[in-house]
């Protein structure tokens, strides 16, 4: 088959690699239509550290990427939920599938893992990927839900969701969303789909901040944020934060923003070099949260909203390719050039 391959640092190519095989009677093996390249892909494009993995150091290649849909080809005889030609969503992880968290639902995975960050779990940026403990990773894609959706909720979405309801909105609420990523721009719609009043959107990037808008936030960049929400909150500080990019000066700025006694809610992937100043949450009596979504926790509440219309998530697709143009579309992507929002792959 032809995939995205991590060779090292910046060296991502479409090439031949192994077809997958069905490695466990819990898997199916799907074939891909469409993926895409998610923010913390680029950790790994960069050679950052993830957990334990140093991707700066010796790796060994693998296929990349964890929001994918596809069509399912090849069935485990332990699969009972799905079946050969099945068209389905999978969550950007797997769990053990047999924990507590798996089994209820509740919580997440400690023994899950990522698609796409090594070869213990190879990604689906790629012709054909395996899924272990298929009929706990996978959905069928459901009716009113499009293609753009059904990549969403993969993960960015379901991430989206995540964050802002540990942010613990409340009806009239001041929210502030600090990263316009898709995943903030989506944060901005559940904000107020939750009831927030006003939300005020951070982001250095213009192109970013004008979709903001679109979505009816008071869109600022960080140079002016306090101003805004001095003005905005009539001196108090906002209610919640909701921190979606996991970039330091991000993370640094979110005490500063908020009321005494609010809470904020981080899910960006932080590097190296990244803190919180104690001294401001203990002061402030700020209640903080951050974790990793467990992706299909969040589908039973976010298909309703889609298929309702309520919530739309338009317009984050700005680019759309061939699988074999992947070197190109992880440059764009990583330079942020040419609008880039978020690109989809087509096979």
């Amino acid at each position: 088959m032809k995939a995205l391959v991590f060779h090292g640092p910046r060296d991502i190519r479409h090439e031949s690699y192994s077809d997958p095989s069905l490695t466990f009677d819990h898997a199916v093996i799907i074939k891909v239509s469409h993926c895409s390249i998610c923010g913390s892909d680029l950790h790994i494009y960069h050679g950052d550290k993830i957990g334990k993995t140093d991707y700066s150091a010796n790796v060994d290649p693998f296929c990349v990427g964890h929001e994918f849909i596809g069509e399912i080809v090849e069935a485990g005889k332990d699969v009972f939920h799905f079946a050969v030609g099945d068209k389905v969503i999978a969550a950007g992880g797997s769990g053990c599938g047999s924990c507590s968290a798996c089994l209820s639902r509740i919580g997440r995975c400690s023994r899950s893992n990522a698609f796409g960050l090594s070869t213990r779990l190879q990604g689906g940026q790629a012709e054909f990927v395996q899924v272990p403990n298929a009929d706990m990773t996978l959905m069928k894609i459901p009716e009113g839900v499009n293609t753009e959706q059904a990549i969403l909720l993969t993960d960015a979405m379901a991430t989206a969701h995540f964050g802002v309801t540990r942010a613990d909105i409340e009806p009239g609420d001041t929210v502030a969303i600090v990263g316009l990523g898709p995943i903030g721009l989506i944060g901005i719609e559940l904000a107020y789909i939750r009831g927030a009043s006003q939300v005020i959107a951070i982001d250095p990037v213009e192109a970013r901040r004008k979709k903001a808008e679109v979505l009816g936030a008071i869109a600022v960049s960080p140079d002016d944020v306090r101003s805004v929400v001095n003005e905005n909150t009539h001196g108090k500080g906002v209610d919640r934060v909701f921190e979606a990019s996991g970039v330091r000066s991000a993370i640094e700025i979110v005490p500063t923003l908020l009321r005494h006694s609010g809470n904020a809610s981080f899910i960006g992937l932080p590097q190296g070099g990244t803190g919180f100043p104690m001294n401001q949450m203990i002061y402030k009596n700020l209640t903080v949260r951050a974790g990793v979504a467990n992706v299909t926790a969040q589908w039973p509440t976010l298909i309703p909203l889609l298929q309702s219309g309520r919530l739309k998530a338009d317009g984050l697709f700005t680019h759309h390719m061939s699988l074999e143009q992947g070197s190109e579309g992880y440059q764009i992507f990583d330079s942020r050039s040419d609008g880039v929002l978020k690109i989809m792959f087509s096979l």
